[in-house]
């Protein structure tokens, strides 16, 4: 064994979760995942300038017609990945490798039994689930091409980070990440920009990037896992379990694809194309913004789940109180960069006036809803790396549940700017019942 995979494999790696100080842990884990998620958004803020400048203000409302179904994947291979790394931390706190190789297993066959349904489903319901997802006359012809070649490519659309991650491998984790955006921000200048491929070559570039990752992934279990395969087997019941687990994330990501497809659909009718193309600027800038609580929160599943496991609740107690504490700080001072800027960004993608004006007056209300975030993500995160199934599920639904009747109720009466606030007060709502739980649990 080479000493790179040594490093790389190494169970010391794996032990840290449950002894290394719990501040550098976590700044050391979320550093790496951030680095992860800065390219990932690097490459979804350049992914939008070359659809928008190099295609055209339609084509980039088409892509983001397609966004709730790419929410909806992600969902189902997060919560395998989820369940099954909520689980493996556990094992391998325990010292069960075995068992944690077999849940390994049974989350892959799940996911990638259920990838091959998705795109065949997919391709046959193509034009309905389009316009369920609120495409307009204008934007179908762009989110036709590209959600057929996303669907085609669609078995290939995960990397299981999620458990390598749960190993304490953050290294790797890193670089699943790194060398598949990187190709894929090389491949959109090719494909868009030199071929003229349009949202065609967008897509193509996504899924050549997903196969990479899928590549490096097969790599990590057959090379650098600490995980033991010997003996492994196929079982509904282990399935059943990681669906149970993983559950809470289902909801998580599903309620935000079925929270695209709303906002899509309000905004169609109240202010047509022009508001759906409007929404899909914005939600590139929140996406971006909110990448440092999805990093805080990916660092907290594996600790807290490995001393879980491995009986140790005062590290639990002190990741949550430190993430939380590391997430409001940032989103305040988010906040108002935000508000004093939102114009400015919405011009980094178009030139359009009408687009600036709109953009620039939903970011600054959307802005309100970041200091909201983050205790739904970290505390729903932290019942399901210990098992809490019910509470997770709770925290996860919570925006959409509060999002759907206050929308309804906002948007006949204020319009597209109902819309937003609908938006704010559902995040508002869910930090209330987050915090909740976290004084029940005395976390805090």
């Amino acid at each position: 064994m080479t000493e790179k995979t040594k490093r790389i494999g190494s169970p010391s790696a794996t032990a840290a979760l449950g002894e290394e100080p719990v501040p550098r842990l976590v700044l050391r884990f979320a550093a790496t995942t951030m680095a992860a998620l800065l390219l990932n958004a690097v490459y979804t803020l350049t992914d939008t300038l070359f659809v928008s400048w190099g295609v055209g203000e339609n084509a980039m409302g088409g892509v983001s017609v397609v966004f709730p179904f790419v929410i909806l994947q992600g969902a189902i291979s997060t919560a395998l990945g989820g369940g099954a790394a909520s689980i493996i931390s556990r094992k391998l706190g325990e010292g069960k490798k075995q068992e944690a190789g077999e849940v390994t297993l049974n989350a892959m066959l799940a996911f990638y039994s259920s990838a091959i349904l998705i795109t065949i489903l997919g391709l046959a319901l193509l034009n309905p689930l389009l316009e369920v997802m609120g495409v307009t006359g204008e934007l179908l012809p762009y989110a036709k091409q590209y959600f057929t070649i996303l669907l085609a490519g669609n078995v290939f659309s995960t990397g299981f980070s999620s458990i390598i991650r749960a190993e304490g491998k953050m290294l790797y984790g890193l670089l699943i990440w790194v060398i598949p955006i990187s190709i894929n921000i090389a491949l959109d200048a090719v494909f868009i920009l030199v071929l003229g491929w349009g949202v065609r070559g967008s897509a193509l570039a996504t899924v050549i990037c997903q196969f990479v990752s899928f590549s490096m992934c097969v790599l990590f279990f057959l090379r650098f896992t600490t995980q033991s395969f010997r003996g492994a087997k196929c079982s509904l019941h282990k399935i059943r379990e990681i669906l149970a687990i993983g559950l809470p994330s289902l909801i998580q990501m599903g309620s935000l694809s079925i929270l695209s497809v709303v906002l899509n659909n309000l905004l169609r009718e109240a202010g047509g194309t022009i508001a759906v193309t409007t929404y899909a600027y914005i939600s590139k800038i929140i996406t971006f913004a909110i990448m440092p609580f999805t990093a805080i929160t990916q660092a907290l599943s594996p600790i807290v789940g490995y001393n879980f496991g491995a009986g140790k609740p005062e590290r639990i107690r002190k990741t949550i109180r430190f993430c939380t504490a590391a997430s409001l700080l940032y989103a305040l001072v988010l906040l108002l960069i935000m508000e004093a800027t939102p114009g400015s960004l919405i011009r980094l993608f178009t030139d359009n006036r009408e687009l600036i004006a709109r953009g620039g007056e939903g970011l600054r209300i959307l802005a309100a809803a970041l200091v909201f975030v983050p205790l739904p993500m970290l505390s729903g995160a932290a019942c399901q790396a210990i098992g809490q199934k019910l509470w997770a599920f709770l925290l996860y639904a919570a925006n959409l549940v509060f999002f759907i009747p206050t929308a309804f109720l906002f948007a006949p009466l204020l319009g597209v700017t109902g819309v937003w606030w609908a938006y704010v007060a559902a995040n508002a709502a869910s930090a209330v019942l987050a915090l909740v739980k976290i004084r029940r649990d005395k976390v805090l």
